[in-house]
């Protein structure tokens, strides 16, 4: 048997993969273990993606997924015998049945995260994402290693060189058009922690939506309760789906530590401290006479994992919100969470912040809805970086304005009023983005990568931070 290549950058023994793993999987509800189009567009290196189709196929009209590798279905028995049974996995087809089949082939012979993209290049090519019909598809091999140590070092800030070899990683970087970012994406925090292919901007989803409620009360002088922000951020929810909020493992076990500590608890039939996967179950549905004392740690500065959302909680003066706003905006998100709105992604990263640059990423074009957009991979070898996407960010604060024009019955906003609450969201990001890079990213270079499309990217010097 092939010596296996080194681990993914996600180890598919991770805890926090396997929940995810295991999430999707059972979003999925089918016998055959199939994944959806956007949890692999998303995952970067920490998953193989092969296509098993006729050769013909990937050069054709609906071609492959780039950085895919290939495996006809009549060898798909040399996946499990060269990369062992803990690598994950995805397999990909046509339409998806070939692979659900070779999926379930593989997970027989012992292969523990292998999967089948649901409904397959059509899916995939249906919901947005780009593809490639170069050939060289077929000179990369499944021990390919996933990164080199070439691509970053092990210490110090990254220079331009890595930064050019990263963004011209096709496994490295997806394409998605900006359309389908909005109706089925999301907004990932800054934060280099995130192992996946991300729109990165400062809290994600979360922080911009902080954002514009504080432009949309500093423009009409609405002060917003607890019950307008969590019907504003249900409605946002049924117009743009995905929502992003993310923890981290310290605030985690911040968390844990002070839930199973409160004698308020003692009560309730709490999981031993060490099983952080029945942890995530409590929090995620506590029982109702719980909820309260749930949410007054939830709340806690510590115990939020986000250095954006907790800087905006605690420098409230820097960041030009209210810190009651912040509060109400997170009890809305826990409290519609356990009322078991599945838009709502809750995600904790792993370790500690370890980001070797900042980087913003252009696309050399006016964006309009049908521009394909570069979701950057946060991980550069074994470093990180913060990856910034100020243009989508823009595009969709356009979009917010409009979302808010349009609720009269929870905000009024005047019509000579919209172009100032553009230009006030415009400048509370451009001010927020500046407090947390020098927070978290206090003297680390700046690079910009400008795309000119799928084959042709600049990396620039633009500083430090």
């Amino acid at each position: 048997m092939t010596t296996p290549p080194p681990e993914p950058s996600v180890p598919a023994n991770s805890l926090l993969f396997q929940l995810k793993w295991k999430a999707e999987l059972r979003a999925s509800g089918a016998m055959t273990p199939r994944v959806p189009v956007q949890f692999v567009a998303e995952q970067g290196r920490a998953i193989r993606v092969i296509d098993i189709r006729d050769k013909e196929e990937l050069t054709g009209m609906m071609g492959h997924i780039p950085a895919s590798l290939w495996v006809p279905l009549d060898r798909i028995a040399e996946v499990y015998q060269q990369l062992g049974p803990d690598v994950p996995v995805v397999l990909v087809s046509h339409s998806g049945r070939r692979a659900g089949l070779a999926a379930q082939y593989l997970h027989a012979l012992g292969m523990q995260y292998v999967a089948a993209l649901s409904g397959g290049m059509i899916a995939w090519r249906t919901a947005g994402y780009s593809t490639s019909r170069h050939a060289t598809i077929f000179e990369r091999a499944l021990t390919t290693p996933t990164f080199t140590a070439e691509e970053g070092p092990a210490t110090g800030p990254l220079k331009q060189e890595h930064i050019e070899r990263h963004v011209g990683d096709p496994s490295q970087v997806r394409w998605a058009r900006l359309s389908a970012l909005l109706m089925t994406g999301r907004r990932s925090c800054v934060d280099g922690r995130d192992e996946q292919g991300v729109i990165g901007t400062p809290g994600g989803d979360a922080g911009e939506f902080l954002l514009a409620l504080a432009a949309v009360e500093n423009i009409t002088g609405t002060v917003f309760d607890d019950n307008t922000v969590e019907e504003l951020l249900f409605q946002e929810l049924e117009v743009f789906g995905r929502f992003y909020m993310h923890t981290d493992t310290s605030a985690w076990g911040r968390l844990v530590a002070a839930l199973a500590a409160d004698p308020r608890l003692s009560g309730q039939r709490l999981p031993p401290r060490d099983d952080e996967e029945a942890w995530h179950t409590f929090v995620d549905h506590p029982p109702a006479e719980a909820r309260p004392v749930v949410m007054e740690h939830l709340l806690e500065p510590a115990h939020l994992g986000c250095g954006h959302l907790k800087l905006m909680l605690t420098r409230p003066q820097d960041y030009g919100v209210r810190p009651d706003l912040v509060r109400s905006f997170l009890r809305a998100f826990h409290d519609l969470r356990w009322q078991g709105v599945p838009e709502l992604e809750f995600v904790t990263l792993s370790g500690v912040h370890d980001e070797a640059a900042v980087l913003t990423v252009y696309v050399e074009e006016d964006l309009w809805d049908m521009t394909s957009i570069p979701l950057v991979s946060p991980s550069v070898g074994p470093k990180q970086v913060f990856v910034a996407h100020p243009q989508v960010a823009a595009k969709h604060r356009d979009h917010y304005v409009e979302f808010f024009r349009r609720l009269p019955r929870w905000v009024k906003v005047e019509p000579h009023q919209v172009e100032p609450l553009r230009t006030e969201m415009n400048a509370l990001a451009a001010t927020q983005l500046g407090h947390t890079l020098k927070s978290l990213a206090n003297g680390l270079p700046i690079f910009e990568a400008r795309f000119e499309g799928p084959e042709t990217v600049r990396v620039l010097e633009a500083g430090k931070v």
